[in-house]
């Protein structure tokens, strides 16, 4: 790690610019601020955008440190220079928090009328900070991230508990993002790992979006906001042992490249640029965890082995698709005879049933909009050998990946 204090939105900013890809939204992030005392400009960023009103700042009740120090209790007393603060726990003294109703309704209702809000914890801090900002419109946003742990610290979108579903909904940039490099080398060594597994997902999640781009189910594939995390691929593989490590100059790589991919997902406006078919996974993972009252597995570590599971179907689709399957009734099912079967799948996770018509309602969407788009899958079917080449570059090797997580220290399985 160097010894500056850097603004990574700068160099992002520039890479965005230079793809030429006018389709992509403006980024929120005015600063993401990286380096050894990122903590230390807390209040002059507070100062920066907030509007009159007291600091509201969010936590969970996980203990956090930073260099022998209470993480938040520094964060608190930092901000107290510039402001009131109002600390605001979210979720339970012990067990996991989750962004339920509940929560939010907490969250929102805490920060109406304040100057500033600020988050200082997990991705699920961050976002109920985001959802809470989102419901209060005007009030600024700055997040302290706790660890190189997942990308969602940088974009403009929550994950959130709907009826037992989790959902990626609409909310705000944050106004600033600060990454402190000894907050990172303090965060437990789970995190991290956690974090590296959540990267395995650019290996598989662009190939899932360049496959609904040629079939029309979604147009927004860019090549350009690949590129922002992509190419340094190889090196966060060849990093594992690195990182493992607590080395710095991993740990940064890891950092950057968690934020460069939460901005991509932002700048584009869905999460299918890092989030596809292993993320599915994981929260299929979580719902059935929940449903049974069973603590939930870290997100990353999740995407991690999920991630494995995708590169290998990848890999024998690429190799083993007959393309005729495409142009065959086989590939497009009635939705009378598939909602059965989805009521069925989904039938254990509450008695209600409430959650299995959630996902029967994205499962219908879905599957009404490859009906619709036969005559591309069609064509597709009619290019495979062109297609699946390009499609095999946004795939990576996964028994490479999993070598990768076994030297992280994370789980492969």
């Amino acid at each position: 790690m160097t010894d500056q204090l850097t603004d990574l939105a700068v160099s992002i900013q520039a890479s965005l610019e230079a793809s030429g890809d006018g389709a992509l939204r403006p980024m929120g992030l005015r600063r993401i601020l990286v380096g050894p005392n990122a903590l230390e400009r807390l209040p002059a960023e507070v100062v920066d955008v907030a509007r009159p009103g007291r600091i509201v700042m969010f936590e969970d009740a996980t203990p956090m440190q930073r260099g022998g120090d209470d993480l938040k209790a520094l964060a608190a007393s930092l901000l107290s220079t510039v402001g009131d603060v109002d600390r605001i726990v979210l979720g339970p003294s012990h067990g996991h928090l989750y962004a339920d109703a509940d929560t939010l309704a907490v969250a929102r209702a805490a920060v109406a009328g304040a100057g500033c809000v600020v988050t200082v914890g997990s991705g699920t801090v961050t976002d109920i900070g985001k959802d809470a900002a989102h419901s209060n419109p005007g009030i600024p946003l700055l997040v302290v991230q706790s660890a190189a742990s997942v990308n969602g610290f940088a974009d403009d979108m929550a994950v959130i508990v709907k009826d037992g579903v989790k959902r990626t909904v609409p909310s705000v940039w944050p106004s600033g993002l600060l990454i402190d490099h000894q907050v990172l080398r303090d965060a437990p060594a789970r995190l991290t790992r956690s974090g590296f597994a959540e990267m395995m997902a650019m290996f598989t999640a662009p190939a899932d979006w360049r496959l609904a781009a040629f079939v029309g189910t979604d147009l927004s594939y860019s090549h350009g906001v690949i590129d922002l995390f992509q190419p340094r691929g190889e090196d966060l593989l060849t990093a594992a042992p690195s990182v493992a490590a607590g080395e710095g100059a991993a740990l940064d790589l890891l950092a950057t490249l968690l934020t460069a991919s939460g901005v991509a997902m932002g700048v584009v406006g869905r999460t299918a640029v890092m989030s596809g078919t292993e993320h599915l996974i994981s929260h299929l993972l979580d719902m059935s965890a929940a449903s049974r009252r069973l603590a939930v597995g870290l997100h990353g570590a999740q995407v991690g082995v999920a991630a494995l599971v995708a590169a290998c179907i990848w890999e024998r689709i690429l190799d083993r698709l007959d393309p005729d399957i495409l142009r065959s009734d086989a590939a497009f099912p009635d939705p009378t005879g598939v909602r059965p079967l989805v009521f069925e799948a989904f039938a254990s996770l509450d008695s209600t049933g409430a959650a299995a018509a959630e996902c029967w309602t994205d499962y219908q969407s879905k599957l009404a909009s490859w009906h619709h788009h036969r005559p591309r899958v069609a064509a597709m079917a009619e290019r495979w050998e062109e297609i699946s080449v390009e499609l095999r570059h946004l795939v990576g090797d996964p028994a490479r990946m999993a070598a990768a997580l076994t030297a992280v220290g994370a789980p492969t399985r």
